[in-house]
């Protein structure tokens, strides 16, 4: 029975540890500092993320210039409705606002085109475009 409690209270106090953690600060989106980067997709990543608040979807992006940054686009359960599914070595037009974010250059996106397709992840004002 001791057990039981001591148990109890260890994953209680884990629990509690867990969600004061301090949780970073996303930066908001700037649309008035929105560019367009091109280039080619280096990877294709499912990952917890801050910025869309559970699992998201990121590219890891091959710029032209040959520099990899990682792209934010929306939850992961948003990017599988838009149906998007771009390849490595895929060239890729990203719109989007670059800054930096938790001590690297990413770019959040506001829209992904490749070929004759276009996948929006944010409306014009910044607004997530899974939140609505």
């Amino acid at each position: 029975m001791k057990l039981l409690v001591l148990t109890a209270l260890v994953a209680t106090s884990l629990l509690s540890f867990a969600q004061s953690a301090p949780k970073p600060t996303v930066p908001k989106y700037n649309p008035a500092a929105e560019a367009i980067y091109k280039g080619t997709v280096a990877d294709v990543r499912n990952r917890q993320c801050p910025v869309s608040g559970g699992l998201g979807t990121h590219i890891m992006m091959k710029l032209e210039n040959g520099n990899t940054i990682e792209v934010h686009l929306a939850t992961t359960e948003f990017t599988k409705l838009t149906e998007m599914n771009l390849q490595k070595g895929e060239a890729i037009e990203v719109t989007g606002w670059k800054t930096e974010f938790q001590g690297v250059q990413t770019i959040f996106a506001r829209e992904v085109k490749s070929g004759n397709q276009t996948w929006v992840f944010r409306a014009k004002d910044g607004m997530p475009a899974w939140i609505y």
